[in-house]
């Protein structure tokens, strides 16, 4: 008896204890996953050359840190060591978990890390950001261009600019909603190419149109503006001031920067407006004005990458005659103007006007209108017309070049229609060319007399390889 006595005795103190262990696990795991108002996220690679600034700016969120409001939580990936997640507290940077040696340049990476947020650090509101090299859509030494963001040294990966729509899709399926404020702490992601890319999934976007500071964002000046209720739209604004005034000879320094917020829920009516611009610029001969508007306009690290509202000031002067091109700019201007909640440059001397015309928004526009090829591969190329205004332009321009040439005898441009046709016979060069010639050279008569002979055998040539098939 006194044996079964012990043993049940036994058994009720092991229930007991595992109760009390259950009991204390779940509510650590509550604890844990205590429901806040905010979650800042930051995917930092710092897997090359910008290490010493992905440390830097966790001891700058440490100078805040989470609280009873916000969790200040990053996936952080250095040069010469694994990767770990932590947990950033006042004045304390907590290892929550190694993880071993990671592909920052995998989307795959950021939507587990969006999985592991939400399951430990739920909040009613998530702010992701993207800590790296940015590029808008372009990688710096690769000649077969293709732009993206969060560069791995290690595994010489990136995320493309069309991988950011699957990988926001994912992370947003992962929250169980729209990312509020997704910021990209990289160089020249402030393009529509990128807010294109990820509006259906991410309420506002916060980026640059031009190169960062190595500095990059102020952490601790935006955490310290945060105040309770802040919604999305609130916080994406103070971001920006926030940036500007830390470079303004605040926290920063000062030094020369852009930044911008995006509502990118009015993207889609920026994109109708691009749509009706390109359609009316294809409508008639605009190249010339076009590449003079440009080189008028500010450029960034890559100079194709213009800003878009003021390529639209430049541009209108041009085109007074025309009220249909004056109707389609003055709608992409109001289409952008309220894309663009807030705007803000800086500039290392008071001399430098370089980011004065910076307006918040950047679009691809070469100047000599020779497009890229991976361009017409992105989101935004297959969804839009802007692309096709490009090569419309472009096709305008090489027959203007090629018709001048024929008319003081140089038949270069002639040369290059029939090399083209012959590969494609419904190329657009070549066809138009064919328009433009047989006015000037049988209507206008302009070819010089000494070169008829030449440029009708040419011009016969022409016709022939367009006629192929």
């Amino acid at each position: 008896m006194k044996k079964v006595s012990s043993i049940i005795a036994a058994c009720t103190l092991m229930i007991g204890a595992s109760c009390c262990i259950s009991t204390a696990a779940t509510a650590a795991k509550a604890k844990k996953a205590a429901m806040k108002e905010w979650t800042f996220a930051v995917f930092l690679n710092a897997d090359n050359n910008l290490d010493e600034f992905g440390v830097e700016d966790q001891e700058e969120m440490a100078r805040v840190g989470s609280n009873e409001n916000i969790n200040v939580v990053t996936l952080i990936d250095r040069e010469r060591g694994p990767a770990q997640i932590n947990y950033i507290e006042k004045g304390k940077i907590k290892k929550v978990k190694d993880m071993g040696e990671l592909d920052m340049g995998d989307y795959k990476e950021l939507v587990k890390f969006c999985k592991f947020v939400k399951e430990n650090y739920p909040a009613k509101h998530y702010m992701i950001g993207i800590w790296n090299h940015g590029s808008g859509w372009k990688a710096k030494t690769d000649k077969n261009v293709v732009r993206g963001v969060s560069y791995d040294d290690s595994s010489n990966n990136h995320i493309t600019t069309n991988e950011l729509t699957t990988a926001t899709k994912l992370c947003a399926e992962a929250l169980g909603q729209k990312i509020d404020i997704i910021n990209m702490d990289c160089c020249l992601m402030g393009m529509v190419e990128v807010a294109y890319a990820i509006k259906d999934n991410c309420k506002y976007f916060v980026g640059s149109e031009e190169v960062e500071a190595g500095k990059g964002t102020p952490y601790d000046d935006v955490l310290k503006g945060w105040k309770p209720g802040m919604d999305a739209k609130d916080l994406a604004n103070h971001w920006v001031n926030a940036y500007a005034k830390s470079y303004q000879g605040g926290s920063q320094g000062r030094d020369d920067s852009t930044q911008s917020a995006i509502d990118l829920s009015k993207i889609d009516n920026l994109m109708t407006s691009l749509d009706g611009f390109s359609k009316a610029v294809m409508s008639g001969k605009y190249a010339d004005k076009v590449q003079s508007a440009v080189a008028k306009t500010v450029k960034f690290e890559y100079p194709e990458n213009i800003d878009l509202l003021h390529f639209m000031k430049n541009f209108k002067p041009l085109c007074s005659g025309d009220s249909s091109v004056i109707t389609a700019i003055e709608k992409v201007e109001t289409a952008a103007n309220a894309a663009i909640i807030n705007s803000k440059t800086t500039a290392r001397s008071s001399s430098n006007q370089r980011y004065k015309n910076a307006e918040g928004i950047a679009i691809y526009l070469p100047q000599r209108l020779s497009l890229e090829s991976k361009y017409s591969e992105l989101g935004f190329s297959k969804a839009s017309m802007w692309d096709d205004m490009i090569i419309t332009l472009k096709s305008q321009r090489d027959v203007k070049e090629a018709v001048d040439g024929a008319c003081k005898g140089d038949f270069k441009g002639m040369k290059s229609a029939i090399s083209e046709a012959k590969k494609n016979p419904r190329s657009q060069f070549a066809r138009s060319l064919v328009r433009e010639l047989n006015y000037v050279a049988y209507t206008e008569k302009k070819i010089p007399a000494k070169n008829q002979e030449e440029f009708d055998k040419l011009f016969k040539s022409l016709k022939s390889a367009m006629q192929a098939r």
